[in-house]
């Protein structure tokens, strides 16, 4: 079996000032570009290159927010391409949540150009420079930094609001904001669950443009960047439950990965699920759709009947097993394994049955010959789809 430890076991203090970060935070109304009931703001950012910068975001309440009952709320973190999106903000406010969606690259959200670029404002800090490639700037000048500032920042506003119950606030972030919401919980404790979707972390171990973006670095500055910008250095510092949701064929972020990461904040809150969604595309419209993303976060927030709860996948010779809990009914589960793990993105996962023990609340099956990697999922009776973690062999 693989090792599931992270080779930060000893992370060095991370490069935010917290203290910073969670004080209170004036925003500049932009009502021109208020979406209905969507308002625009501008809040401050952090200093780049010696000058001011501020963050473009779209926030709202539900219509029955108030002080005297106040509601959960979302900060919502988009990925590459992606901007403010006003319509994921919609999504949460017509479920009951406050909800927040910034830009992190200094864009307006408004249509791309003939290069596929949007405006940017007069007060932008950085964008992305692709995979880490502003690794030689000083911390302080490299877009994560100013990233993971943005969303913490914007947590602590909508937080601040009398109508939102700061108890009740939990992230979601989609691909690059995937990897962002990996990072921002293991640094931001006062969240109270989060939900990275695509995005995870050892990205120094992809057979793609992040491991090589990671190669390409000298030695000592690749791994700087793994210990500053890798969520594998923050995940052993996750405080909160986590959902863990992809494809089973993600063109950008593999499932060994993926698993990899779900395991390490699974150690540290054994809540925290994972949902692998056979035939999900990627995208952030196709990202925010898994129902299971607003049951899981309704359950950490309403207390409205939870997904299933998988225990961690145990092997016993040519047996696979598993138990779950909860109180909705598994409708179907089946063992999904792989003959073939030369190539992660582009894993051909077989179904084989399984046995289901309602009584003992347990799932098993014999492992097919050949298997080099597999994991049980469980569909409940109202579809919500829970996985095992992914077990690899040698």
């Amino acid at each position: 079996m693989s090792s599931l430890t992270s080779p930060f076991t000893n992370p060095l203090p991370h490069p935010w000032n917290m203290a910073e970060l969670s004080a209170a935070l004036q925003i500049v109304r932009i009502p021109e570009m208020d979406q209905g009931n969507i308002e625009a703001v501008y809040y401050d950012g952090l200093p780049y290159q010696g000058k001011p910068t501020r963050v473009f975001a779209y926030y709202a309440l539900p219509e029955e927010a108030d002080p005297a009952a106040p509601v959960p709320a979302m900060v919502l973190v988009h990925g590459g391409g992606g901007t403010a999106f006003h319509e994921w903000v919609r999504i949460w406010t017509d479920r009951g949540y406050a909800a927040i969606a910034m830009d992190l690259e200094g864009h307006l959200p408004l249509e791309k150009d003939s290069e596929g670029k949007r405006p940017q404002h007069a007060w932008s800090g950085p964008s992305r420079q692709g995979e880490f490639e502003d690794y030689a700037q000083p911390v302080e000048e490299q877009w994560m930094y100013h990233a993971v500032a943005a969303v913490i920042k914007a947590h602590s506003f909508i937080r601040s609001l009398p109508q939102v119950d700061a108890s009740r606030v939990g992230i979601n972030g989609i691909s690059w904001g995937g990897i962002v919401t990996s990072i921002v919980s293991g640094v931001d404790s006062r969240f109270s669950f989060a939900i990275p979707v695509y995005g995870c972390g050892y990205l120094y171990e992809a057979t793609n443009r992040y491991g090589e973006g990671f190669a390409r670095m000298p030695e000592a500055d690749s791994e700087n960047i793994k210990r500053l910008w890798d969520p594998s250095a923050h995940l052993p510092n996750v405080t909160m439950p986590m959902l863990w949701v992809n494809g089973d064929a993600d063109a950008h972020f593999p499932l060994n990965l993926f698993s990899k990461s779900f395991e390490t904040a699974r150690s540290r809150r054994s809540e925290s699920l994972l949902s692998i969604q056979f035939g999900l595309g990627h995208s952030h419209v196709k990202g925010w759709q898994p129902k299971e993303i607003y049951r899981f976060a309704d359950q950490m927030t309403k207390g409205t009947e939870p997904l299933l709860h998988v225990s961690p996948l145990q092997t016993n010779g040519n047996t696979a097993a598993v138990s779950y809990s909860g109180d909705t009914a598994v409708r179907q589960a089946e063992l999904r394994y792989a003959t073939d793990t030369s190539d992660w993105f582009a894993m051909n996962w077989k179904t084989a049955e399984v046995t289901i023990d309602r009584d003992s609340q347990e799932i098993t099956a014999v492992i097919p010959d050949g298997a080099q990697a597999y994991f049980v999922l469980i569909t409940d009776e109202r579809d919500g789809v829970v996985c095992s973690d992914i077990r690899r062999l040698p």
